[in-house]
């Protein structure tokens, strides 16, 4: 079994940053450390990466898998340190290529102070080639990485892609409304990819919280939380405005409800001070997505609405949830109100419609009630 003694990681994106940078890489390390807080490694902040020591190897594997779902990694890589000498560099790296393989030599210096340059470094590899016990190929796609540092020489042959974006939080916070269906987790996924930490908002046609909470929905939050571990959930119910709109044409639901939702979920994240709301609206899809009926759904309200999948046709959308494991979860049989069905729903709603049968309907109550029956788990 290959031996490594620590982990690289790169930050990608963040190392674009002005004068925040520091920031955004205070929040990436910070997001490290609870994503691997069982393994506990020592991180060592070298300017534009970290270095991830760990107690055993075990240890070490087991942060591998976990480095996958964090944002704002270009990428990470097991490494081996050596010192800084051509016969220890390529020593060291007999042990992480597999014998046979064929892999292109790419080595650089951070450390510029060496009495040998990256060109050397590739030249003592070539001589001596056959005791290394791998092959050298300069167009190989393969590589292996030699980066030269003040205290050590990095060696690795794992290059593993990180999921790149922002790391979560270090765009502030936001409610995400999610459903039971197969858009709005894609769409919490890209809004974290972005650096949001989500609070979750999901309105059921249940009962009661305690039967929403055992539903499928416990299981799409079990694999977002993979990206952000400590997300407030919070589980309302959709019966008291389904009563409030009995008499209310059945053309105009679909707009209500996203208004009457948006209001809600303004007061979760008044409460949780949450600045925006994610939905998982792609234009045009089905009719409380056009644009009209967005900007009339949407009209009063204060925090900023973002909308990840906008430009998403369906089958991008459906691609990417099979990726994140949520597909056949989203698929199963599940009564969910954010999909309400109407024939012949209205496609161009007014502002001031919406408002009119809002208030008509008296959903300021209708909402108080909602917040009274509504359920926040941590």
């Amino acid at each position: 079994m290959k031996r490594y003694d620590a982990i690289v990681v790169h930050f990608g994106e963040l190392w674009l940053k002005g004068r925040n940078r520091s920031k955004f890489i205070a929040r990436l390390r910070k997001n490290i450390e609870v994503a691997l807080h069982e393994s506990r490694p020592k991180v060592s902040d070298e300017r534009d990466r970290f270095l991830l020591y760990f107690k055993d190897q075990k240890s070490l594997n087991n942060a591998l898998d976990a480095l996958r779902f964090v944002f704002g990694i270009s990428w990470f890589a097991p490494v081996v340190i050596s010192k800084n000498t051509l016969q220890s560099i390529v020593t060291s790296s007999k042990g992480i290529v597999p014998k046979s393989v064929t892999v292109r030599i790419v080595a650089s210096r951070s450390n510029k102070s060496t009495k040998f340059n990256s060109y050397e470094i590739v030249s003592e590899f070539i001589k001596r080639s056959k005791s290394l016990g791998f092959k050298i190929d300069k167009d190989s796609e393969k590589e292996l990485l030699i980066n030269v540092m003040k205290d050590g020489t990095l060696i690795c042959s794992e290059k593993m892609r990180g999921l790149g974006g922002l790391p979560v939080g270090s765009s502030g916070k936001a409610v995400s409304l999610l459903s039971g269906g197969i858009d709005s987790p894609v769409a919490s996924f890209y809004a974290m990819k972005r650096g949001l930490e989500l609070v979750y908002l999901h309105m059921h046609a249940f009962n009661n919280n305690k039967e929403a909470r055992s539903s499928k929905m416990s299981e799409l939050l079990k694999i977002l939380s993979r990206y952000n571990q400590k997300s407030p959930v919070y589980y309302a119910p959709a019966y008291v405005f389904q009563s409030a709109t009995l008499k209310t044409p059945r053309k105009y639901e679909l707009v209500l409800f996203r208004r009457f939702l948006y209001v809600l979920a303004s007061s979760v994240a008044e409460k949780e001070g949450a600045t925006a709301i994610v939905t998982g609206e792609s234009l045009g899809q089905v009719a409380s997505q056009t644009v009209g009926n967005m900007t009339a759904s949407q009209h009063g309200i204060e925090p900023i609405i973002i909308r990840p999948l906008i430009g998403f046709d369906k089958h991008e959308i459906i691609s990417m949830a099979k990726e994140l494991g949520t597909f056949n979860i989203s698929i199963k049989s599940y009564k969910d109100v954010c999909s309400i069905g109407v024939r012949n729903p209205s496609t161009n709603m007014s502002s001031k419609l919406v408002s009119a049968l809002y208030k008509e309907c008296d959903l300021d109550s209708a909402l108080r009630r909602t917040v009274k029956l509504m359920e926040n788990l941590k």
